[in-house]
């Protein structure tokens, strides 16, 4: 899969912006990231207003409470039609706290503390006994989150 057909995928599917990379006025590539996303979908839960990303499985598709911004980095399998390259760097700073496989993708929502920053990171192909074996596997609960 190329960058941009990630995009199309997970990040596209309700978003304010624009249907495509191809035809979003506000598609902004770099660091494995589109900076135009916005996510244009809601529900109401008990009066307050829940914002989600469409294209991104449960668990990873909220963005902080009072936002419609996420932060999603998107590691494709290097092709030479990739932009960018390689995978998340988890380490103390960049925190691996969820993860789930599924449908040929790894997704890991991280926790930056010293920056109080959250990431939902997908990586075509990853598995996560390789790449964040200590993240809490999701899959095993997966059907009990909102």
């Amino acid at each position: 899969m190329t960058f941009e057909e990630m995009v199309q995928k997970f990040l596209c599917p309700g978003c304010v912006v624009g249907e495509s990379p191809n035809d979003c006025r506000n598609y902004k590539p770099g660091n494995n990231q589109c900076h135009g996303h916005v996510c244009g979908t809601s529900f109401s839960n008990g009066g307050m207003l829940v914002r989600f990303a469409l294209g991104l499985p449960k668990g990873f598709n909220r963005p902080p409470m009072e936002s419609n911004k996420i932060i999603v980095r998107l590691w494709p399998k290097k092709d030479k039609n990739t932009i960018d390259s390689g995978t998340p760097i988890w380490n103390r700073y960049n925190i691996p706290v969820w993860a789930l496989e599924k449908d040929g993708f790894l997704f890991v929502r991280s926790v930056s503390p010293r920056i109080a920053q959250i990431t939902t990171d997908v990586v075509e192909g990853g598995a996560l006994d390789l790449l964040v074996p200590d993240a809490t596997d999701v899959g095993r609960f997966y059907d009990e989150i909102d």
